[in-house]
């Protein structure tokens, strides 16, 4: 076991003011941090020693957005230039004034050279680094964009923005090629999982949406329980992502089967998270918020070959056994909690059946209803709701009351009661999903 006195990832990075946005080198230990009083500052980190390489103040205004391309380190700001430095020098070696005409709020680098960026209005330009001005222009969106991914194979740039949309755009093109249905609710975070077959986006409601490449049009499935908005999205793999929600907790959730691994760490409740990368050997999380700090979180242990997971199903819906606890995420204050098989996606419930035995009689009713009513409840789940209903919601109110007592609690000793606490709040809101709206 590892001795939990020896650290097991880099130290803080500590600020004076307020970070918008952080950026892991794609093949150093390097990372850059943008403030909102418009420095950057690039660091080589590691464990024993993080070394500062360069501050530099390249904009007037809040940098709003970091990312490399090899020794090239690009950023967006408030004052509507795109910028970007030179890793071993420090100096600024190609500056675009006025990229745009309202404020840049999201930046992607596509490839070597190839540029997205989105501003306050709606608008998305790329941009060639080689060439003085941008090579396409999207204006479909009505407010501003919040963040943006590429499939490099499709070559093919996914947006979301506070309208509402996802829109889909083939960069050799300049025509939409698709546009969501409005979600009625703003679209915060966006990332491609599953080979890229699905895009999963958060939203200000705390919802994971997800939706199926090649049909745009509304949702095929989504993923409830964070309790606030899902302001940032990290893939890890193809099946698992990294949530930074606004209620300052970095959560570890697996997509189809949806479950619930646990929390890597927090901020602390008032701290909302605004960003959450992953490190370019997937040793570290990095995570910023508005305690003046970015923050490493040790998830090596996440992505350990040979591992077992202890996840053994009974058959006729019996206990799951907990997950073994690598030695390195116990001396760090990091645990992991059992997945809920029962936890399954809307798109699931439709093609599963519920675990347990059921009748014939509720298997029919559930069209029916309990008195053959279209539209009314099984006669299990009417049973449910009409006796327990107000048990449901108590349950709930208290969970979101202990998961605050205990989000700022980082000891080992309170680790597995927060994680679990979590895992109930978020079972308890499919659950109550499913009685409710399904």
């Amino acid at each position: 076991m590892a001795d939990p006195a020896e650290p097991t990832q880099p130290p803080n990075l500590e600020f004076k003011d307020h970070v918008f946005d952080f950026a892991f080198h794609p093949a150093d230990n390097i990372i850059a941090a943008g403030l909102i009083n418009g420095h950057v500052h690039c660091y080589r980190y590691g464990i024993d020693e993080t070394v500062e390489l360069f501050s530099v103040r390249p904009h007037k205004k809040s940098c709003r957005g970091l990312e490399f391309s090899h020794d090239a380190l690009f950023s967006i700001s408030k004052d509507k230039s795109l910028q970007s430095i030179d890793v071993d020098t420090g100096k600024v070696t190609i500056k675009k004034t006025d990229a745009h005409e309202n404020p840049i709020n999201s930046f992607l680098c596509l490839n070597e050279y190839m540029i997205a960026t989105g501003d306050d209005a709606g608008v998305i330009k790329l941009w060639d680094a080689r060439k003085e001005t941008e090579v396409q222009t999207y204006t479909e969106h009505e407010d501003f964009i919040a963040d943006m991914t590429f499939s490099p194979e499709k070559k093919t740039l996914v947006a979301v923005g506070g309208d509402g949309f996802l829109s889909v755009w083939d960069i050799r093109k300049p025509k939409l090629v698709a546009m969501s249905d409005n979600q009625d609710d703003e679209l915060l975070s966006v990332t491609l999982l599953k080979s890229g077959k699905k895009a999963v986006v958060g939203s200000q409601e705390g919802v994971l949406s997800l939706w199926t490449w090649g049909d745009w049009g509304d949702v095929s499935d989504r993923f409830l329980g964070h309790p606030s908005s899902v302001d940032t999205v990290c893939r890890l793999d193809e099946d698992t992502v990294a949530t930074g929600s606004s209620d300052g907790l970095i959560r570890i959730l697996g997509v189809l089967p949806n479950s619930f691994h646990g929390v890597v760490g927090d901020h602390g409740e008032d701290f909302p998270i605004e960003r959450v990368r992953l490190s370019h050997d997937r040793r570290f999380l990095g995570s910023c918020s508005h305690d003046l700090s970015v923050r490493f979180w040790d998830v090596g242990w996440l992505f350990e070959e040979g591992e077992e997971k202890e996840e053994e199903e009974d058959p006729e819906g019996g206990e799951e056994e907990e997950e073994r606890v690598p030695a390195s995420a116990q001396a760090s204050g990091k645990a992991r909690v059992k997945n809920d098989s029962d936890w399954d996606s809307d798109e699931d419930k439709g093609r599963k059946k519920r675990k347990g035995k059921t009748t014939e009689e509720e298997e029919k009713g559930g069209k029916r209803g309990k008195k053959g009513k279209k539209g009314t409840l099984a006669p299990f789940h009417a049973t449910v709701c009409n006796s327990k209903q107000r048990h449901y919601l108590s349950c709930c109110s208290a969970l979101r009351r202990n998961l605050a007592l205990t989000s700022r609690n980082t000891t080992t000793r309170y680790i597995h009661k927060r994680n679990a606490i979590h895992s109930l709040w978020f079972q308890s809101a499919q659950w109550l999903h499913f009685l409710y709206i399904k």
